[in-house]
């Protein structure tokens, strides 16, 4: 455990809709994670820490005028990063002693990411619960039990791309259905 301290990692990934319910959550709380992580394993604890991290983003963005496209706190002792949509909050945190920067990385890699795989200008809590798939996918190919893996969107978008086709789209009905035509001919 000690000589993977130098990895950056991430404490969870959390969705959160206007309402403050889940529509995503994803925490690293197992056995390769540092004790930090691990106390969060408990669902009260995630909860508790969910709705401080609502009520903090919602008094702070409430506070200021300025938006900007993803913001920073430290609300019990973990670093939040987020970004606010037009009906989800997009959440990436860390530990109390994460680099900030790097948070903000992987908080910027995930939505825009998103944005591109589902070719949306931004991401709704609609949205989102209808691609649940790519929210998934994009969030395991990001992080492997929490440690950062890539936070290039384009990357990312890209090695999903084929996993994500849209499956109603007329042009891929008419692919398979040549595709079926030839194998019936042909076997």
């Amino acid at each position: 455990m000690e000589r993977m301290a130098f990895l950056h990692r991430v404490q969870a990934v959390i969705v959160l809709d206007s309402n403050e319910s889940r529509v995503f959550t994803k925490y690293f709380v197992g056995e390769d994670t540092p004790e930090s992580s691990k106390a969060l394993a408990p669902l009260e604890k995630q909860r508790a820490l969910e709705h401080n991290i609502f009520q903090a983003i919602h008094d702070f963005r409430n506070r200021t005028h300025v938006t900007y496209e993803s913001e920073i706190l430290v609300v019990d002792g973990h670093v939040v990063v987020f970004h606010v949509g037009e009906d989800v909050t997009v959440i990436v945190m860390g530990a109390g002693n994460e680099n900030e920067l790097v948070l903000c990385s992987v908080l910027t890699g995930l939505v825009d990411a998103l944005k591109q795989e589902l070719n949306v200008p931004s991401l709704t809590n609609r949205v989102l619960l209808e691609n649940y798939c790519a929210l998934l996918m994009t969030v395991d190919e990001m992080l492997d039990e929490g440690i950062i893996l890539e936070t290039e969107s384009e990357a990312i978008a890209t090695s999903l791309e084929p996993y994500l086709i849209d499956k109603s789209n007329e042009t891929a009905r008419a692919a398979i259905s040549k595709v079926n035509k030839y194998l019936q001919d042909n076997l």
